[in-house]
């Protein structure tokens, strides 16, 4: 392909992508977005492989991290171009095995994709925004198959469509059409089948409960204002009232809702808080920064569970922060510099466990903070470490009406399904809602309204072939990837023999 289709077919696989996540939500197109970028990348060699790479990394990410702009400009191009990083070199490598065993270049794209999409949840910078797999969130019959091997067993899928589609339209590799064709056709029809037969499982009896969400939507111009703090406290008092008035027996705050630095210290705040768990007669999970006495004046961010007696009984703090929002990597050389200002310093606490007991109830939640409910590993820390229902309290009204307040809603969707709990989620301004272990959305609030939900949730011991396998296949792709170029050559080292 000439040089100057390649970058406009790069660009395009880029462009189609973006268009499958929400708002857009034209998700039908990861069955095939991927082929111009395919027939970009095929004999190209290494170098421009590497170009085509970042181009098309580089284009997309900028989008799905468009929300680190409220950070500052530097915080949202770092990211975006830290996320490029990986696509660029698998690039490369695609470029290189295209042109020197052209044979096996489908093969490697499908398990290098994969590969590609694992090795981003790793690092201080991993975050799994724009998965092809995300963009199916809302259709639970395809996203039973994560419960087996996680996100990447529903990406795996799409990129064997992507793959047989671009056979398809390659002459070379007629030979190996009908193979691609079939192996694709029986790997979606076995994983709907066990979708359906998951969706209709009876999972027998759980420990069911009430659980509330106290979403108080208070803006990012205002959350921080001390003319709105005492107006914050009393929202949420009032939406936890209510919530315990209607039965809720576990209701959750958002990420960090107390909007006093240090709550903890401040003894007639907790006596408040404490008196409120007494008053709804519910477990209460509150959201709170705590200072630290250092001199960098760091601060921790906090999940305490409030008991329906009025003690405070669990501390949780955030482990995994964002980087260049939450914390500012490489702080002692960059934090003189202005345009860094606007970068939080949050540091991981010193309270890891993230599994609480209500032993009223009967249920152990699993706190994620925020965009700890990103990466699968650590809602499985939590299911390994005993919690059978998953709570995420998450602030993500920075993010305005961006389309990332909704992928990252849809992102706890994924943690249900693989780890077959369920997934309580609350954020300031939302969205907020309950999901069960199947990934169907059973309560949904609308985004910057306050509002209140309460429903049934029904805790689960059960552990899915996932939690209990880990993650096999996305190993196993890159292995697979890694001994491509290695492999030896058939009778004829051309597209059309294997």
């Amino acid at each position: 392909m000439p040089f100057r289709w390649a970058l406009l077919f790069s660009s395009g696989a880029a462009l189609l992508l973006m268009l499958a996540f929400p708002f857009t939500r034209l998700f039908p197109l990861t069955l095939g977005c991927l082929v111009p970028l395919m027939l970009a990348l095929r004999g190209q060699g290494w170098l421009r492989g590497l170009l085509f790479g970042l181009l098309f990394g580089f284009i997309f990410q900028s989008y799905i991290m468009f929300w680190a702009n409220f950070f500052g400009p530097p915080a949202y191009l770092f990211l975006a171009g830290y996320k490029t990083v990986l696509p660029a070199f698998f690039g490369l490598l695609w470029g290189w095995i295209g042109r020197k065993r052209p044979e096996l270049y489908p093969q490697a794209f499908v398990a290098g994709f994969v590969g590609l999409e694992y090795l981003q949840t790793f690092g201080p910078f991993g975050v799994t925004w724009g998965m092809l797999s995300h963009a199916w969130a809302r259709y639970p019959l395809f996203l039973q198959v994560c419960s087996l091997f996680g996100p990447w067993a529903l990406s795996f899928l799409l990129l064997l469509a992507n793959a047989s589609l671009f056979v398809a339209l390659v002459p070379e590799y007629r030979s190996q059409r009908l193979r691609w064709w079939l192996t694709s056709a029986l790997l979606w029809l076995a994983a709907l089948g066990f979708g359906g037969w998951r969706l209709q499982q009876d999972w027998g009896p759980g420990t069911t409960f009430k659980a509330g969400v106290a979403q108080n939507s208070m803006g990012r111009d205002v959350r921080w204002d001390p003319n709105f703090a005492q107006t914050a406290v009393q929202n949420l008092e009032r939406l936890t009232l209510s919530a315990g008035a209607k039965g809720a027996q576990l209701i959750v705050w958002p990420e960090t809702a107390i909007p006093y630095r240090g709550f903890l210290k401040l003894p007639q705040l907790t006596f408040e808080i404490g008196m409120l768990g007494l008053q709804s007669k519910a477990y209460i999970i509150v959201g709170s920064i705590e200072k630290l006495d250092d001199e960098y004046k760091h601060t921790v961010n906090c999940a305490s569970l409030v008991t329906p007696q009025g003690a405070f009984e669990g501390r949780y703090d955030k482990q995994r922060l964002v980087p260049g929002g939450e914390y500012l990597p490489l702080e002692s050389v960059l934090r003189p510099y202005k345009i860094f200002d606007r970068v939080m310093r949050y540091i991981p606490g010193e309270h890891s466990g993230g599994v609480f007991d209500c032993p009223d109830l009967k249920v152990r939640p699993g706190m994620l903070i925020c965009f700890e409910s990103m990466v699968p590993y650590l809602a499985a820390q939590r299911v390994r470490d005993g919690s059978d229902v998953l709570v995420v309290a998450t602030n993500d009204g920075w993010f305005g009406t961006n389309p990332a307040i909704m992928h990252h809603f849809e992102m706890a969707i994924f943690r249900a399904v693989e780890q077959g709990r369920p997934v309580i989620q609350c954020g300031n301004t939302g969205v907020s809602g309950m999901i069960d272990e199947r990934g169907r959305v059973m309560e949904e609030t609308p985004i910057n309204q306050a509002v209140l939900a309460v429903h049934e949730v029904t805790a689960r011991q059960q552990r899915t072939v996932y939690a209990r396998v880990g993650d096999v296949l996305p190993w196993l792709a890159l292995l697979v990837f890694l001994l491509c170029p290695m492999l030896p050559k058939g009778r004829e080292a051309s597209a059309g023999n294997l």
